[in-house]
Order: structure tokens, then sequence, then C-alpha cells
């Protein structure tokens, strides 16, 4: 496919982007994430979490992330196509199957410094979680195919495009990548999921298209909770 973005090269920093909402929507957002994030945590607190994670209730609070977008996109009367709905060049989701090789580098040495300390990693969380569901179809549902495109809209079709458009892209990045591993509420996955963060805005930069973060997101949460599950269902033969 051919691109579709007005940017020529992804190390120009020059503002020769424009989107048609302001910095402070993009706050806004954040401040809506809160307190989303915030009401997701009294429900846990309740012991309603078990309960959502294996009931399609659980596509429900996936979307739940969409409010922000669409709070700002109708008083600001928006159509959603600004997101970044434009063709992209395959070339960038192969060099971000390529960077991500990279990421689990960084991904592997910080979960071995974890074991070393004694603190479980993210994936021991999911085998929990996976240990814990009568059935985790919605589980992975979510995860698999919901989370990827939620996520990125709100995090890069809108806040980095938001945050791009006011402090250039590399700030832009760090600060969207931020905010999206911190909305994760998963202290021990912080660092991997600004890492990820990191690339997937990059790939945005890039093609101006929010579909290579889609695809590539995909993968990554296929991947990892394809391969969760199955250690749990072959525990016998694949030590733990």
């Amino acid at each position: 496919m051919e691109s579709q973005g007005p940017l020529k090269s992804p190390e120009n920093d020059a503002p020769n982007y424009s989107i048609p909402w302001k910095p402070m929507d993009n706050w806004i957002a954040v401040l809506l994430l809160i307190l989303i994030d915030v009401a997701l945590l009294v429900a846990a607190s309740q012991g309603l979490g078990e309960q959502l994670a294996q009931s399609a209730a659980l596509v429900l609070v996936q979307l739940v992330y969409l409010i922000p977008v669409l709070t700002v996109f109708a008083y600001r009367r928006i159509s959603l196509r600004s997101i970044g709905f434009g063709k992209f060049e395959w070339s960038t989701l192969g060099l971000g199957c390529g960077l991500l090789i990279g990421s689990y580098i960084l991904i592997m040495i910080h979960n071995g410094i974890l074991a070393l300390l004694g603190v479980g990693t993210q994936g021991e969380e999911i085998l929990q979680i996976f240990g814990s569901l009568d059935s985790p179809v919605w589980f992975i549902t979510v995860g698999v195919i919901f989370a990827p495109i939620v996520e990125e809209i709100f995090f890069r079709g809108f806040l980095f495009q938001g945050f791009r458009q006011r402090y250039g892209w590399i700030n832009g990045a760090l600060i969207s990548s931020a905010v999206f591993a911190i909305g994760h509420l998963d202290p021990v996955a912080l660092i991997p999921t600004f890492i990820l963060g990191l690339l997937l805005a990059y790939m945005y930069h890039r093609s101006n298209s929010v579909w290579p973060g889609i695809i590539l997101h995909f993968l990554v949460n296929a991947f990892g909770f394809c391969s969760l599950y199955a250690v749990t269902r072959l525990s016998d033969f694949i030590p733990v």
C-alpha cells in the first residue's frame, strides 16, 4: 500500500501535520482515563475482577477506554477518520517486527532482573489468571482482538498524535507511552509496556496510520496469550 500522510521522514520533527483537537483535549482524556482506572480498581477490590475476566462484560470494560476519545470528538465535532485509518506501507510493519525483536531482548533482561529480585513477571500473573478462570475465552478474546484496536485508537491515534503536535514526536512518544504503561495498572509490566508503547508510537509516526500498530499489537498479544494458555494446558510437559 502507498503511504498516506504528510510526513516525509520519521526523523523530521517539524510540526508539518495538523490535528483538529487541542493539547488540552489530550490532558482531559488522560484525566478521564484516570477516573476509568480508579473505577476498575474499585471494582477489582470488590472481587469483581475474576467475574469480569470470564464474561462478555469484559468486552464492555475494554470499550470503556474509548469514552475519552468519543467525548473529545463529540464536543469538537471531529470525524473518527482523524485517528488515522489511512493506507500504509507494509515496510513499516516489517520494520516494526524487526524492532520488536530488539524490544524483546530488553524485556527479557528486565524479566531476568525481576526473577533475581524474586519479583513475579507479567507472564506469571497471566498464568495465575488463567488458572483461576473456569473459561478463558473472553479473557483471551479481549486481550488479543479488542485490546489492540481500542488501545491503538486511544494511545497512538489520539494521545500520541496530540502530544506529537504540541511537543514533537519524540516527547510525544515518551509521554503517550508513559500513560500507556501506567494505564495498564500493572507495576511489574510498567517497563515492558512502556517499551512496547515507544515502538508502536514510532510505527504510527512513520505511517500516520493506526493499522501497523494494531496488527503488531495483535501479533504480540496473540503470541503471548496463546503461549501462556498452552503452558497451562500442557503443565505436565512444560515446567513453569
